[in-house]
């Protein structure tokens, strides 16, 4: 199998990611067990000053590493991970509102949380933006 530049190039972004994902990944982690919602996103908000605004191409390609990553952690996957993790590698995810939405029945699997450009198709009792 040969490899083109074609082929390189992608790939070699989608590890400079991987990298860039795994450095800041200990200070996510703090902010989101630590501290409430409003006060992770506005720190990692912070943090993330000076970070570029990515391509929709390049946003997409780090959407995928940050779901890689996410799947290797322990424990399930985590939606508030993935944003924070977003918006701490990305300027127009830094600047996106933050939506947190829940069913009243509460329980496992009850909310979500997802940057405004993502949308979603779940319906939710309640919705916050951060």
């Amino acid at each position: 199998m040969t490899l083109t530049l074609k082929k390189v190039v992608p790939l070699r972004g989608l590890f400079v990611d991987l990298v860039r994902i795994i450095t800041v990944l200990p200070s996510i982690e703090i902010q989101r067990r630590a501290r409430s919602l409003h006060q992770a996103v506005r720190a990692v908000r912070r943090q993330a000053a000076g970070t570029p605004r990515r391509s929709e191409q390049d946003r997409a390609r780090l959407r995928r590493a940050i779901a890689i990553v996410d799947r290797l952690m322990p424990g399930k996957p985590s939606c508030i991970r993935r944003a924070l993790l977003e918006i701490r590698l990305d300027a127009g995810a830094a600047q996106e509102r933050l939506l947190a939405g829940f069913k009243a029945q509460g329980g496992s699997r009850s909310g979500h949380a997802w940057l405004e450009s993502q949308g979603t198709s779940e319906r939710f009792d309640a919705v916050i933006t951060v």
